[in-house]
């Protein structure tokens, strides 16, 4: 009888935080409906921003809190992103103008559509055969593989610092992007990193109603740029 009881009371206590976190949907849903009614959409965002659910919980903090219903119940957004992987190798070898290399670039980013292969192997294995005997150091010892890569550098220690950057940027990519969701204020966004696809972020963002306002805000472009620094030993004796 006394489990029976406990039962019985972890049921309830069960249903009560059910019915508490529903709450939160419901209250979203009728103050998106009266919002929708005002025209001016400053006013309807004062509307919003004014309204507190059970006198507490602000509008966000409904949003924030209410049960997700994902796309397929809510709507949005469902998009995929791609960092081009190609234009970050271009950026490390600071646009080389060798023959040898811009021949491997063409060649790689031709066979990465068909490939199985991701494109830094595809680059690798073009330039051997393009220019057998050549050192992928001539090409990356650049400054902004500074202390990464010298020309003393091996083609392994080359290509592991191609992929250590190129995996940087994808990440630096996956913030931005994170970011600019926030900053737009999306509700439990779902961003991923596509296995096997290197460089590709699917990005689904539920609820979304200025789908053109947030696919610029996604396009807008942020520059990858390295610029040389220095310690306080090397400037010091110019103080």
């Amino acid at each position: 009888m006394q489990n029976k009881g406990l039962v019985i009371c972890v049921a309830v206590l069960l249903t009560l935080a059910s019915i508490f976190y529903l709450s939160f949907s419901v209250a979203t849903s009728y103050y998106d409906g009266q919002a929708a009614k005002i025209k001016d959409p400053i006013a309807r965002q004062d509307y919003k921003d004014s309204v507190k659910y059970l006198g507490i919980y602000p509008y966000q903090k409904c949003l924030e809190t209410q049960i997700g219903l994902g796309l397929d119940l809510k709507g949005g957004m469902n998009v995929i992103l791609e960092i081009s992987v190609p234009d970050v190798v271009d950026v490390l070898a600071d646009h080389k103008t060798d023959a040898a290399y811009q021949k491997a670039m063409k060649e790689a980013k031709a066979q990465e559509a068909t490939s199985q292969s991701d494109f830094i192997t595809l680059f690798v294995d073009n330039f051997h055969k393009i220019a057998p005997g050549r050192k992928l150091a001539e090409i990356f010892a650049t400054q902004q593989l500074k202390g990464k890569v010298s020309t003393q550098s091996s083609d392994k220690e080359v290509e592991k610092a191609l992929r250590e950057e190129v995996a940087a940027s994808i990440d630096n990519s996956y913030n931005v992007v994170r970011n600019r969701i926030d900053q737009f204020g999306v509700v439990q966004p779902n961003i991923q990193k596509l296995e096997g696809q290197e460089g590709r972020l699917m990005v689904e963002m539920p609820g979304i109603r200025e789908p053109e306002r947030m696919r610029k805000l996604l396009q807008g472009s942020a520059n990858l740029e390295f610029w040389e620094t220095y310690n306080n030993q090397e400037i010091a004796p110019y103080l």
